[in-house]
């Protein structure tokens, strides 16, 4: 049996900063603390939680004057006053695009215009832009969503995991009903890449393999375009993997989200090979 592989597989530069950062401060500080997770992948934030990494639920968990790291998806304002209320000493390993979606945004509010963000409500980095950017001239659109009628000049932003099928959908959608319209691609590079990556591999392989964790929205994107163009499944790890995926698969392409390991991808790789 034949695998090709990604030519971009492991982290994205956003997660590889906040990885690096973490594991930095861990070397020099003994109690570090983390709210929710690090990235969208349970094999990254467990081997962290193992290094002594301290995760919460909740600002109110960590004690006061302690060492708080703000996620690669952001931390929101409500938690960030909760945090200097506390004294913490605030870590940002916060992804450098989503901290530019959120500097954009700002200039477009301060311009007097009105801002649409794309995204999906529950996303992290999508809680992280709406609590920094809320106000009346601000409108979160999800996927289902009706398209506003809006007065006035409107800037579109888009969360940055999104796909760019989705934005050019969405686009359309929203100048059906708006005029005065500009819009700013702040999908992330890394993610578009891996996204045309998948048209290209789904052609010459009879199952397609999408690593990454349950809950991240680039490795969503992923498998959405690739069950479209052949058999395609969505791991987080080698365990989930199952033998019966491989009658008559002579060829099998693996593709993996911006938060997951090289490790991890070798061991899904080695694990198709012992079961092929």
């Amino acid at each position: 049996m034949k695998i090709i592989e990604s030519n971009y597989l492991g982290f994205c530069s956003g997660v590889n900063y906040a990885y690096n950062l973490v594991n930095k401060t861990l070397n020099k500080e003994s109690e570090i603390y983390l709210l929710n997770e690090l990235v969208h992948n349970k094999d990254v934030n467990y081997e962290l939680k193992q290094k002594g990494l301290k995760i919460v639920n909740e600002i109110s968990q960590i004690p006061e004057g302690k060492i708080l790291i703000a996620p690669a998806h952001g931390i929101s304002l409500e938690d960030e006053e909760l945090a200097k209320k506390k004294k913490l000493k605030i870590i940002n390993a916060t992804c450098p695009l989503v901290i530019k979606s959120l500097v954009l945004g700002k200039k477009i509010l301060k311009d007097g215009k009105n801002l649409i963000i794309i995204g999906e409500k529950n996303h992290q980095e999508i809680k992280y832009l709406l609590s920094h950017l809320r106000s009346s001239k601000t409108y979160l659109i999800d996927k289902n969503d009706d398209i506003p009628k809006i007065e006035g000049e409107v800037s579109v932003i888009i969360q940055t995991t999104q796909s760019f099928e989705f934005y050019e959908e969405m686009k359309k959608r929203i100048k059906l009903i708006n005029d005065n319209v500009e819009f700013f691609d702040t999908i992330c590079n890394e993610s578009f890449i891996r996204q045309k990556e998948v048209y290209e591999i789904a052609k010459n392989v009879d199952l397609l393999i999408v690593v990454g964790g349950k809950n991240s929205s680039n490795t969503k994107r992923l498998y959405e375009i690739g069950s479209k163009l052949v058999k395609t499944y969505k791991i987080e790890n080698e365990n989930e993997i199952k033998k019966e995926w491989f009658n008559k698969v002579k060829v099998v392409g693996i593709i993996s989200g911006t938060s997951t390991p090289i490790k991890i991808i070798q061991k899904v790789k080695e694990k198709c090979l012992k079961l092929q």
